[in-house]
């Protein structure tokens, strides 16, 4: 039985004639539907075809993720310099706090821009004492220091700004402190730094990221699983870790979804954690 509603204060011929403009209406989104139906039918008979593929993927996937064991900075941003260096930074004024406070040591150096609106990063263990001078060494040249410093500077407020260059400066672990001055507050996230600062002028503003090839070891199944991971640093650190499978990126405008689809297609990648590597607005520079 089907059921029709009338419209008592329209006569026989409107309500008929609305019943005719709905069912017109209908008629017209049926070759829609109808192609609905046969894209769905044709991914159901895809997926019954690879479905063992799928399933193996999957399990692959969530074995690595079982295996893998989490290291304490990749809580928060890194990456490596072209010697291997170690450079954890920052991504919000809470992990800045964090950071600083439980993960500097005396080894280590500290990155900020020179202009506010920048990330603290450290770089570890690079810092060596002359026992008969007592004098600090930084076991590094200054196109290492100039490689932290860059990538500090691509997550700083002059990025955002659209800048092509910026300027930077590294300290020790001993002249960053939270004490303020007499009278002077620090917020979350913010330190002092005291003493002379050393000054990294125009880096250039780019980034690159990649993807790493990894290898991990089930021990229990004496086998080895290789995965795949996005890695984003200078572009030699990236070319050592990736080869040449990178791209350039740049500060821009472009749209961040159709930025993501780009990458996705030029990298082959899988991009859920795309916000971890790359500041936000960025346009693609190479390749």
């Amino acid at each position: 039985m089907v059921k029709i509603s009338l419209n008592l204060n329209e006569d026989i011929h409107q309500n008929a004639n609305n019943y005719f403009l709905k069912s017109k209406k209908i008629k017209n989104k049926l070759p829609g539907v109808d192609l609905i139906i046969e894209r769905t039918l044709k991914e159901i008979e895809e997926f019954e075809k690879n479905k063992e593929e799928y399933v193996k993927k999957k399990e692959t996937k969530e074995k690595i993720s079982n295996l893998k064991k989490t290291q304490w900075f990749e809580k928060f941003r890194y990456t490596y310099t072209s010697s291997n260096n170690l450079l954890v930074f920052g991504k919000d004024a809470g992990t800045n706090e964090v950071l600083l406070k439980k993960h500097l040591s005396q080894n280590d150096i500290v990155f900020h821009t020179e202009a506010p609106g920048s990330p603290f990063g450290i770089l570890k263990d690079v810092v060596s004492i002359n026992q008969e001078t007592k004098e600090r060494i930084v076991d590094l040249d200054k196109r290492e220091l100039q490689e932290a410093a860059q990538v500090i500077c691509c997550f700083s407020s002059q990025w955002k700004k659209g800048f092509g260059t910026a300027d930077a400066f590294w300290v020790f672990s001993d002249q960053v402190s939270k004490t303020a001055n007499t009278g002077e507050y620090i917020s979350k996230g913010s330190f002092m730094v005291r003493g002379d600062k050393n000054i990294l002028k125009n880096l250039v503003l780019e980034i690159c990221l990649g993807i790493e090839k990894k290898e991990i070891i089930d021990e229990d199944n004496d086998i080895s699983h290789k995965y795949y991971e996005l890695y984003s640093g200078g572009e030699n650190s990236v070319k050592k870790k990736c080869g040449q499978r990178y791209i350039k990126l740049i500060p821009g405008q472009d749209n961040y979804k159709v930025l993501g689809r780009e990458i996705k297609k030029k990298l082959s990648a899988d991009i859920s954690d795309l916000p971890t590597w790359i500041p936000n607005n960025c346009k693609i520079t190479k390749k």
